[in-house]
């Protein structure tokens, strides 16, 4: 069965601008739906002929709760290539007889911009394995593809208008204030090289692939041998837990960001407490350290370094940036591994500290952990669902980590939350409207206490923290997503 599919997307931005996010590192990522797909390799090439890509497609939150697996490797080379014009991408490993996705960027002369705005136009011509003779089924199987194919291209225009939109911001900014001018600041209009600690983990490859797609390198440090697949990366060694990373490493470098840490998530045991804390003082501690260092010889003065909404304490109700710490395990954490980024002033160093609020990505996090509870219809209100719930979009956090290390008048705590948080309640209905499901079941405490024990449950899947992103606003960060139903749509594709 063959499928014949196109779709042409109307771009705001010139053809030059889009042509070159394609062309980018971190562009085939950045175009990877969160509900579907996994860039694992390349483009080999950029766009050029013989150019590689491999993927992964499936479910991410199926991940091991599957018998068995859910994804598909999928390989494609790139087989006709005109500059600034168009590029074609043929499927050579994956699931179907035959795929061929071609390109076209063209002038959008429709509009009345001035050569301002630009089309993309994607065919697919696809043959689907086996035979489908009954007349019903065929269009069914069409029906179900074309469904596909329309949402991760709708996504992609959203990213593609996101991320450009990002750019020309951060480019107005520093152009209207003067700031690539100021001390420590940092050129958003030239190359830059950024140090990522924990570039592997949800986060931190958002913020590489955004990173990437707007021309700038990434240096991952990482604790073991590793070679990268993907263009702008490249792997560093580096051992936190012996305070060991050798500052030259960091020559040439205009900013680290630090992500590092051992996850939070399971029982509240010992030795997972001790975990939690001790991976982030000794990995914030390691790079501070190298810094004051590497400082002299050309490193970066700019730390943006993660906390988390934690740091208030499991029922402290309303916050901004300037209300006390808690006085929970969690918040001791916070104010530790703070205090210990905050050492880099010392040296001069700029350091922003990230309370990060709760992720929303289909790839995982909170919302990947959820979805199969309420795709099985079972999702609900917890413990009556009171609790304030500070939520905050991948990519509006993958934006605000670069968008500080591009701000030199950012230092200090920012609250990385969606101003408009909701309580439990609410997101349990949202989430459950989104994907057409029930969200009538309620559930009680004994679940959460069951996965993380009595104190993980009430610091983490119990806290009601209600985050005002006061600094985020006073200094002029613009959201990507400021209402819930939807970035859940965007990031489920629904």
């Amino acid at each position: 069965m063959t499928i014949e599919y196109s779709h042409t997307a109307r771009i705001p931005f010139p053809r030059r601008d889009v042509v070159k996010y394609y062309e980018s590192a971190g562009g085939a990522a950045r175009l990877c739906p969160d509900f579907s797909t996994t860039l694992t390799s390349g483009p080999s090439k950029g766009l050029a002929e013989g150019s590689e890509t491999e993927l992964e497609m499936g479910l991410p939150w199926l991940d091991g709760l599957a018998p068995v697996s859910t994804t598909v490797k999928w390989k494609a080379r790139h087989t006709a290539y005109t500059p600034g014009e168009s590029f074609t991408d043929t499927m050579v490993q994956g699931p179907l007889d035959s795929w061929e996705h071609t390109h076209t960027f063209s002038d959008d002369t429709f509009s009345d911009s001035g050569g301002e705005s630009s089309l993309v136009q994607d065919q697919v011509t696809a043959e689907l394995p086996g035979k489908t003779s009954a007349l019903g089924k065929n269009w069914l199987v069409k029906r179900k593809i074309d469904k596909e194919l329309e949402r991760t291209f709708e996504f992609r225009t959203r990213q593609i208008v996101a991320d450009l939109t990002f750019q020309q911001q951060l480019r107005d900014a520093a152009q209207k204030g003067g700031a690539a001018s100021k001390d420590g600041a940092i050129d958003p209009t030239t190359a830059q090289t950024f140090v990522i600690a924990g570039e592997t983990g949800l986060v931190g490859q958002a913020i590489s692939a955004l990173l990437r797609s707007l021309g700038h390198n990434v240096v991952a440090l990482t604790r073991s041998s590793r070679t990268s697949r993907v263009p702008g990366v490249t792997y560093k060694r580096w051992d936190p837990s012996k305070g060991s990373l050798d500052p030259s490493l960091l020559k040439g470098a205009s900013a680290v960001i630090n992500l590092a840490g051992t996850s939070i998530m399971g029982r509240f045991t010992d030795d997972h407490q001790k975990s939690i804390l001790d991976s982030r003082i000794d990995a914030t501690t390691t790079l501070v350290d190298a810094m004051k260092e590497a400082a002299s010889d050309g490193g970066p003065t700019t730390l943006i370094n993660a906390s988390a909404s934690g740091y208030y304490g499991a029922g402290a109700g309303t916050v901004t940036e300037d209300s006390p710490a808690g006085d929970d395990f969690l918040a001791d954490v916070c104010q530790r591994w703070e205090s210990a980024a905050l050492k880099g002033e010392e040296a001069g160093i700029r350091v922003v500290l990230v309370r990060t609020g709760l992720v929303l990505s289909a790839r995982g996090g909170l919302l990947g952990a959820q979805l199969p509870l309420y795709l099985m219809g079972g999702g609900g209100p917890l413990n009556g669902g009171e609790m304030w719930q500070p939520w905050i979009g991948v990519d509006d956090l993958a934006q605000i980590y670069i968008w500080s290390a591009f701000n030199p008048e950012v230092s200090g705590p920012i609250n990385a939350a969606a101003p408009n948080a909701v309580k439990q309640k609410e997101f349990a209905s949202t989430l459950a409207k989104v994907l057409h499901r029930p969200s009538v079941i309620p559930t009680p405490r004994v679940g959460p206490d069951a996965l993380m024990g009595k104190e993980g449950a009430d610091q983490l899947a119990l806290s009601s923290v209600k985050m005002e992103p006061e600094a985020l606003e006073k200094n002029g960060y613009t959201f990507r997503f400021t209402d819930l139903e939807e970035a859940l749509r965007h990031t489920l594709g629904k």
